[in-house]
């Protein structure tokens, strides 16, 4: 009976492990509103769901107003030439390359020039032929297609340098084909991912939306499509919740929305990186998400629409952040934008904040994450070393146990809760604990998945090595051997985890468990991070030292 739970205890968690990657849509542990039917009370904290395509008329942030350092109405005093020719404008800083099209004055292109693909190529945002950030005006009887009006600009060449700390502008106008003029002005800071964005508007009739959305989702950045594709979704913070889409290969549409309500921001990501739009007033805005599953070829189209009401003439301002999925960055960019982070359970989640700055910390005096990891596993065992003392104790004390619980099963056959009164007893008389060996993996399970979450989903492990072979610590290491790729760390992981259960392991009715445990691991282990698998291996090597020391201390063989 006894070996059947242990094989039934190490087969839950290897389900538990296998699982692990689903478990936020397993639990619902991000819930989302439910598109409310036409008529229909909006959801909770909602102002209202709108049919699609009207346009926003609620007051607040949405009330027209005079921009300050923005001439409104100077606008018509300089409209666009007409006939002009569409040309492209680029914009660098010291961390990012954009690209504009005066058709539309549209974002085709950004480019960080601090991080690189494999291949060594700067990092590409928005994905080539269906990705870009425009505008929309929007009216009770249609939409105008902004897309197709040639916008003038005040850029006189063909690309703006902004320097580190330096600070730069681009001005985009164009007449609305339904009436009014518009005008995008785009503040550039040297040292920032993304820009300002200020839309001055004149002549718009009344019951108008100005909308900014985002189109075609990211473009892949790993040498691995997969993480892209399981990773990227549209997400909203609307009324203080994050909601998010999520679709994989081969999926429908998915769409959230429009609804009507304090927004904080709208966002599409994908594994590391983000587009986000913050509006720079709180207030009452219109909000859309929507997303289409894509393949490892094309990126899923993954997009989100803000709007607000425009009559008349004012401005809207708001910011537009493009860069990496930091922490610290996001955090920095304020109105809670670093909860487009997915740390996990909330648990969980702040236990994966506490390591993230603890690493980070650490990293000031040891610029090398697998260092850091090496001794992040030294210090858990150093707190964990006394219950792995107690759980060894315990193991030996059970093994001793066996002939007596035996006769208890034997004289007890027929009658199993006297069997278990009578095995509890002599559990209590013995001063054993059956649950005793499951304590510090129990203690240690916040930290693994918090683990998990740190170095599958953070960006500071991005392309960072350890040694040898270990070149990249966010993805499974790899090494070709006689023409295989070979996941080195996962098999050391599972060879020290076979040495440890056969130190532990004594009684001969358990001698499968020694074999099928590591095994069952390994194939666990095989695609997960390599950091992961670091920590895992030198937290087994560590026991094992700690085995070692007890036995010599105890006068018998080293691995006895």
């Amino acid at each position: 009976m006894e070996d059947k739970r242990t094989l039934l205890a190490f087969v839950a968690i290897g389900v538990i492990l296998l699982l692990m990657p689903y478990y936020q849509e397993w639990l619902g542990l991000e819930p989302k509103a439910a598109p409310a039917e036409a008529g229909s009370a909006a959801p909770a904290g909602a102002a209202s769901r709108e049919a699609v395509g009207a346009p926003a008329v609620e007051g607040g942030n949405g009330a027209p107003r005079n921009g300050e350092g923005l001439d409104v109405g100077a606008l018509a005093a300089e409209p666009p030439s007409a006939g002009a020719t569409a040309r492209r404008v680029v914009v660098r800083t010291a961390l990012q390359r954009f690209e504009f099209d005066t058709r539309g004055a549209v974002l085709r292109s950004v480019r960080l020039r601090k991080y690189h693909r494999v291949g060594g190529e700067e990092v590409e945002l928005v994905p080539e032929g269906q990705g870009e950030l425009g505008l929309l005006v929007r009216r009770l009887n249609g939409e105008d297609d902004m897309g197709e009006v040639v916008f003038s600009t005040d850029v006189t060449g063909d690309s703006v340098e902004v320097g580190a700390g330096e600070q730069g502008e681009v001005r985009f106008r164009g007449e609305v084909p339904g009436g009014g003029i518009v005008e995008k002005r785009l503040r550039f800071g040297g040292a920032e991912y993304g820009f300002a964005q200020e839309i001055a508007y004149q002549g718009l009739p009344a019951e108008t939306e100005l909308a900014v959305r985002w189109q075609g989702g990211l473009a892949f950045t790993e040498k691995d499509p997969g993480p892209d594709l399981s990773e990227s979704r549209a997400l909203v913070r609307l009324n203080d919740e994050v909601t998010k889409i999520q679709r994989n290969e081969g999926a429908e549409e998915e769409t959230f929305g429009p609804y009507k309500g304090a927004v904080s921001w709208a966002a599409v990501s994908s594994k590391y990186f983000l587009s986000a739009l913050v509006p720079g007033e709180e207030g009452i805005h219109r909000v859309a998400l929507s997303g289409r599953g894509g393949s490892r070829s094309r990126p899923g189209d993954f997009r989100y629409e803000v709007g607000l009401r425009a009559e008349g003439e004012g401005r809207w301002a708001s910011r537009v952040y493009l860069g990496p999925l930091e922490y610290h960055q996001l955090l920095a960019e304020g109105r809670e934008l670093e909860q487009a982070i997915d740390f996990g359970w909330p648990v969980v989640r702040q236990v994966s904040r506490l390591l993230l700055v603890v690493f980070k910390a650490a990293y000031a005096y040891v610029p090398n994450y697998g260092w850091i990891i090496v001794l992040f596993a030294v210090a858990i065992k150093l707190v964990v070393s006394p219950l792995t003392h107690k759980t060894n104790e315990s193991t030996a004390k059970m093994q001793q146990l066996q002939p007596k619980i035996a006769a208890l099963r034997e004289r007890y056959k027929n009658d199993s809760q006297r069997l278990s009164k009578e095995t509890m007893k002599l559990y209590k008389e013995e001063g054993v604990n059956p649950l005793g060996g499951c304590l510090p993996m129990l203690l240690q399970m916040p930290v693994f998945f918090a683990l998990y979450n740190l170095f599958g989903r953070t960006i500071e492990l991005r392309q960072s090595p350890w040694l040898g072979w270990v070149t990249d610590l966010s993805v499974p290491d790899q090494l070709v051997v006689a023409g295989l790729p070979i996941h080195v760390l996962a098999v050391f992981m599972g060879l020290s985890m076979w040495l440890q259960q056969k130190m532990t392991m004594k009684d001969p009715k358990q001698a499968m468990l020694v074999y099928l445990m590591p095994a069952v691991m390994t194939v666990i282990f095989w695609s997960m991070s390599s950091g992961l698998v670091l920590y895992w291996t030198v937290f087994n090597v560590l026991t094992i030292a700690q085995q070692v020391a007890v036995n010599l201390y105890r006068g018998k063989p080293a691995f006895a």
